[in-house]
């Protein structure tokens, strides 16, 4: 699943707008209606707070520095966006380039890019009707499902997160995160190489490498956490993280590790009183699933919000 509508911001200009060139009522008028009734206007940036002021009453910290140089770059970018707004909204040509740039700029969202296609709808509906409105509606329809975008599309149209593309957008988001930590990023390349090597033979052996190399991975994710600081091992961490809704779900997190660590053969080699059976695909398929789901309880580096929603 490709996933997201930023994989693929030219096509929506090209196929989801520009293909309606060919009709009557997609004129310049057309044009100017869909970036006024589908873009937002600029928002300025906030000031940061300094976190100290010297005797002079001046910023000197270098993190406050920092912030405050970072500060009047987009201070400086969204009075330039600001001005290109402003001159969009009377002039019908500065209307259209601006719509194309902000659905090509990469600081528009996902979220933002789905209300645009969304809000589009309307403004398709009062230029062509019915008829013109069905037409975008099933594009759209075309749309998600040539880019196998992870949206479920509903009328007068609407668009909708999919489970399959919630669990996308984790594990991309969980990749970004690891590529900062030079040890995720090695235990995430250990557990997608102990995937990989499984098409090999789905023998016991592999499948207890997966879930080790998955554990090792959570456990990689869970240090990085300010509260996890000073804490060994996964089931340590979990009961010193404050991130649970209630100690059901970390004590379940803290069991599988306790699986983990008492099957024979995938953290230690010690034989084990409790194992009912060999481990095999039913395993692999439900703890590569299960496990994924702890990610967003164990670091504070990921958006939930932005998972879901995109």
């Amino acid at each position: 699943m490709r996933g997201e509508f930023s994989g693929v911001r030219q096509e929506i200009i090209d196929e989801l707008v520009s293909s309606f060139n060919w009709h009557e009522a997609v004129d310049s008028t057309f044009f100017h209606s869909l970036f006024r009734d589908t873009i937002p206007s600029p928002k300025a940036p906030r000031a940061p707070e300094p976190t100290d002021l010297n005797d002079d009453g001046e910023i000197y910290l270098p993190g406050d520095l920092e912030r405050f140089a970072a500060y009047k770059r987009y201070l400086e970018d969204f009075e330039d966006r600001k001005a290109a707004f402003n001159d969009a909204t009377s002039d019908e040509a500065a209307a259209w380039e601006y719509f194309q740039d902000y659905i090509l700029d990469g600081k528009t969202t996902e979220v933002e890019l789905v209300r645009v296609v969304e809000r589009a709808f309307d403004v398709f509906e009062e230029f062509g009707g019915d008829d013109l409105a069905n037409d975008y509606f099933n594009t759209v329809s075309r749309f998600l499902e040539r880019y196998s975008l992870r949206y479920d599309l509903r009328r007068p149209l609407s668009l909708h997160p999919t489970l399959p593309g919630i669990f996308a957008k984790l594990i991309r988001d969980l990749k970004v995160i690891s590529a900062r930590d030079a040890n995720m990023a090695d235990r995430l390349q250990d557990f997608e190489e102990a995937l990989r090597d499984l098409k090999i033979d789905y023998s016991s052996r592999r499948i207890r490498v997966c879930v080790q190399a998955q554990m090792n991975l959570l456990e990689a994710v869970a240090c990085r956490h300010p509260q996890a600081e000073g804490q060994a091992t996964l089931g340590e961490m979990c009961k010193s993280l404050d991130t649970w809704p209630h100690k059901a779900v970390s004590g379940s997190l803290s069991s599988l590790y306790g699986f983990s660590s008492d099957f024979s053969g995938v953290r230690h080699g010690k034989a084990s009183k409790g194992v009912k059976r060999e481990i095999d695909m039913r395993d692999l398929v439900s703890m590569s699933v299960i496990l994924a789901g702890f990610v967003p309880y164990l670091t504070e580096e990921l958006d939930s919000e932005s998972i879901y929603a995109g």
